[in-house]
């Protein structure tokens, strides 16, 4: 699942449960205006479940604030080289089952590249041209011919 679309669908989901809630909510205080919504007593007899409660608002705000930090991109870093790409994709043309590439320079740290592979690809023309030229040509391509490269290989199973 593609990350997009998986955000774009846990917002659906938690979105649908917000309005759901919301409509049951003024169902029960349309039918009965004077009656409590939420029996708080529930809390003062039981011990353990304001700790419960608690745990559970807890873990649920991290986990909404991770999805969060994800869906806005951070902890990627470094920024996009159409250049590099695009060096990438001809040094590779004519391997078969080549699926995503993707080229980031790190500042004047490093530069990575992402490789996803089809699971008929061929691997060993895909490493043997990756140690060939082709890593020396995404370096010429960027302006960047000193830096170590990180290359990252994906093989898909399906």
């Amino acid at each position: 699942m593609r990350p997009h679309l998986g955000n774009r669908v846990g917002i659906g989901l938690v979105g649908l449960a917000l309005v759901a809630g919301g409509a049951f909510a003024l169902s029960a205080a349309h039918d009965r205006p004077n009656a409590l919504m939420v029996d708080l007593a529930f809390f003062g007899r039981n011990a353990w479940a304001p700790p419960l409660a608690a745990g559970v608002a807890i873990l649920l705000a991290l986990t909404a604030t991770r999805w969060f930090v994800g869906a806005l991109g951070w902890g990627r870093f470094g920024s996009r080289t159409g250049a590099g790409i695009a060096m990438l994709g001809v040094a590779l043309k004519g391997v078969e089952g080549i699926g995503k590439i993707s080229v980031r320079v790190v500042g004047d740290r490093r530069i990575r590249v992402a490789l996803s592979l089809r699971p008929g690809a061929d691997l060993h023309e895909v490493i043997k041209r990756l140690d060939g030229s082709a890593i020396s040509r995404v370096r010429r391509a960027v302006e960047r011919p000193g830096l170590p490269t990180l290359v990252r290989l994906h093989v898909r199973r399906r």
